[in-house]
C-alpha cells in the first residue's frame, strides 16, 4: 500500500489592507501582459533582497510526533521528513522615486546536496506603492502564471507545494524587513512516495546547499504591465552542515542554545 501525508505550514491565503498577505502560486493568465512607455528606471533594478538566516532539515523513521496518519497503516513502513527555512525579506529602494502602482518579484529556491538535487520551489514578494489603488485581488483574478515556460520555468504552479508560496504587503516601508517562516513535514511509505525520495536524498547527503535565484519581476503602472527577466541571478546561497538528526544553517540562535531547543521550531520572532 502506498501512502503519503503532508502537513504544509505557511500556506495560508489572506488579503487585508495594511497587513502582510500570503498568496498561492496558482494563477490563470486571463489577460496578455501589456507594455506601454514606462520610464527605464522603473524596471531596471530589483527592489527586494532575500537572505536565509536559519534553516533545518531532518528525517525520521516512522512518523513525526503529532503527525496524523491512517490508523490501518503499519508505521514501521513509514519514513518522515521535516524542514524549516527562515526568509529575511527587505525592501531596499525608496519607492517614492518610482511612478508605479505595484511590484511583484519572483524567485527560484533550489535545495541541493553533494549528491544532487533535493528539493525545489519558488517564492514571490511584492508591494503596492504609497497607498495606491492597485488591487492585489484583481491581480490574483487577472494574472495567473500557472503555465509552462513563464519566466523560462514551469516552477510557478501549485505542483510545487511547501516551499512554493509568497508574501505581499501594502505600503511596505523602505528598509523594513519581514522574517518569514517557510516549512513543511510529510510521511510516506518507504520506496513508494515523494517523501521517501526526499528522505533518501537527505540521508545520502553530507552537506546541503540552499540557493535562491531572482527570476524576474513585474511592474504595474496605470494600465500597463512590464515584465523584466533577471536571468536567474543567484542572490543568496547558504550551506547546511550535519547537526542532530539533520542539517542546520544558523546565524541567529546562540550556539549554546542549539542543544536544548526544538530545531524545527527555534526561538525566532517570525512575522507569520
Amino acid at each position: 500500500m502506498k501512502i503519503e501525508k503532508k502537513l504544509i505550514a505557511c500556506s495560508i491565503l489572506a488579503l487585508a489592507i495594511g497587513v502582510s498577505s500570503v498568496l498561492p502560486l496558482t494563477f490563470l493568465m486571463s489577460a496578455t501582459a501589456k507594455v506601454n512607455a514606462i520610464p527605464e528606471n522603473l524596471s531596471s533594478e530589483p527592489w527586494f533582497s532575500i537572505d536565509v538566516p536559519y534553516s533545518y532539515w531532518m528525517t525520521r523513521d516512522g512518523k513525526i510526533e503529532g503527525m496524523d496518519v491512517d490508523s490501518d497503516i503499519d508505521e514501521t513502513t513509514l519514513v518522515s521528513s521535516q524542514y524549516l527555512m527562515a526568509l529575511n525579506i527587505t525592501l531596499n529602494v525608496d519607492t517614492t522615486n518610482y511612478p508605479a502602482d505595484a511590484r511583484i518579484e519572483y524567485y527560484q529556491i533550489n535545495v541541493t546536496s553533494d549528491k544532487g538535487p533535493v528539493e525545489n520551489g519558488c517564492w514571490f514578494v511584492g508591494t503596492n506603492l504609497n497607498g495606491g489603488s492597485f488591487s492585489f485581488q484583481d491581480f490574483i483574478e487577472d494574472f495567473h502564471f500557472s503555465r509552462d515556460e513563464w519566466f523560462d520555468t514551469d516552477a510557478f504552479n501549485t505542483a510545487n507545494d511547501g516551499i512554493s508560496s509568497g508574501v505581499v504587503r501594502r505600503d511596505w516601508a523602505t528598509g523594513f524587513s519581514l522574517l518569514w517562516r517557510v516549512g513543511s513535514s510529510g510521511a510516506g511509505t518507504i520506496g513508494h512516495s515523494g517523501t521517501s525520495d526526499l528522505v533518501s536524498a537527505l540521508r545520502e547527503a553530507e552537506t546541503l546547499t540552499i540557493s535562491i535565484s531572482r527570476v524576474g519581476w513585474i511592474t504595474f503602472t496605470a494600465n500597463s504591465t512590464l515584465v523584466t527577466l533577471a536571468n536567474n541571478e543567484v542572490v543568496e546561497q547558504v550551506q547546511l552542515e550535519k547537526f542532530g538528526e539533520g542539517f542546520l544553517y544558523n546565524s541567529v540562535v546562540p550556539e549554546e542554545e542549539l542543544a536544548t531547543i526544538d530545531l524545527t521550531s527555534p526561538p525566532i520572532s517570525f512575522n507569520n
